[in-house]
């Protein structure tokens, strides 16, 4: 006879895609895997109450294996806040039947005497837990993701990688495939070859240099340009302001037509996350007349220098003064 299966599932930590994915292999073995699903129900802590997790735990299933019953940021209902909720929940979660499948999605850490994990160290037969931690070093993580994808990245690759993108674990699995398949998995990945196909990330001058321009503060906005042009060459400054004004008017276009979630506007404009977090303060603060006002200036700031009227330094001095008034 096999073993029970867990009526809990605690699924905690920071890299976020390898819970989801871990949700995605749980729902796909109980046959809930179809968002729409009978047997699969989804509830948020913040607005959770003991009674209506209750009702959800202890319905039977219509179709699947089992029901399962989603409970994203448990830690943040309201009824867990005191001892006594805390001590109704965990009633609850004994009560909870075979025939359930409870998922607590947890965003963050917990520590080991976690009054969570206690209740589940003392349960073992009811609870399942894991810790999905972003990688201590991520140019050995990157390393191993490749192995175990069938590629390879040398010592150098994997290091450019994790400069370019932080200690974004996401990010890093999305440049792993794709820096493969440029590959064609026939050898392994090179710095150059990252340089060739990942964004270098962001200068944060250039932010605060646009925020400037937006506010008016021109002298502010010069100083920060001329503090970039002492750590680049002015193309690549160029560049980066080209970027970053075309950016924001893409933004500005999907907030004039209601679209005001990062994760929406990553995927529209095919950027990170992150970034997308950034660019929507600074759009918000530029009408889109001024946008398009800014980017017809850029225009003929390139033909200038592109032509030989002025040198780039001296052209990007003008545009930042002209913007920032």
């Amino acid at each position: 006879m096999s073993a029970p299966k867990p009526r809990i599932y605690i699924l905690h930590g920071e890299d976020e895609q390898a819970r989801q994915a871990a949700l995605a292999r749980l729902r796909e073995g109980l046959g809930a895997d179809d968002p729409a699903a009978l047997d699969y129900i989804r509830l948020k802590g913040e607005t959770l109450d003991l009674p209506a997790l209750h009702d959800a735990a202890l319905t039977i299933p219509f179709f699947a294996k089992r029901r399962l019953v989603h409970l994203v940021q448990p830690l943040a209902a309201p009824p867990l806040k005191s001892p006594k909720g805390r001590k109704a929940f965990l009633a609850l979660l004994e009560r909870v039947p075979p025939s359930t499948a409870l998922v607590l999605e947890i965003t963050t850490t917990l520590p080991p005497k976690h009054w969570l994990r206690r209740w589940a160290d003392a349960h073992p037969e009811a609870a399942y837990q894991r810790r999905y931690a972003l990688p201590d070093n991520l140019t050995r993580w990157i390393m191993k993701q490749a192995a175990e994808a069938g590629g390879r990245f040398t010592p150098a690759g994997a290091a450019e990688l994790a400069r370019r993108v932080g200690n974004d674990a996401a990010a890093a699995r999305q440049e792993i495939h794709k820096l493969l398949a440029f590959v064609n998995y026939a050898r392994p990945v090179e710095p150059e070859d990252v340089a060739e196909l990942t964004p270098a990330p962001e200068h944060p001058n250039i932010f605060e240099m646009v925020d400037a321009i937006a506010l008016g503060r021109s002298e502010r906005a010069l100083r920060l340009l001329h503090q970039l042009l002492q750590q680049e060459e002015p193309i690549r400054i160029w560049g980066m302001v080209i970027r970053q004004f075309r950016l924001l008017l893409l933004v500005r276009e999907a907030l004039n037509q209601g679209i005001t979630a990062p994760q929406a506007l990553a995927q529209r404009l095919k950027i990170h996350p992150f970034v997308a977090k950034k660019l929507l303060p600074q759009a918000r603060r530029f009408p889109m007349e001024s946008l398009e006002t800014i980017y017809a200036a850029l225009l003929e700031t390139d033909r200038a220098w592109k032509t030989g009227q002025t040198d780039l330094p001296t052209a990007l001095d003008v545009l930042v003064a002209s913007l920032g008034r």
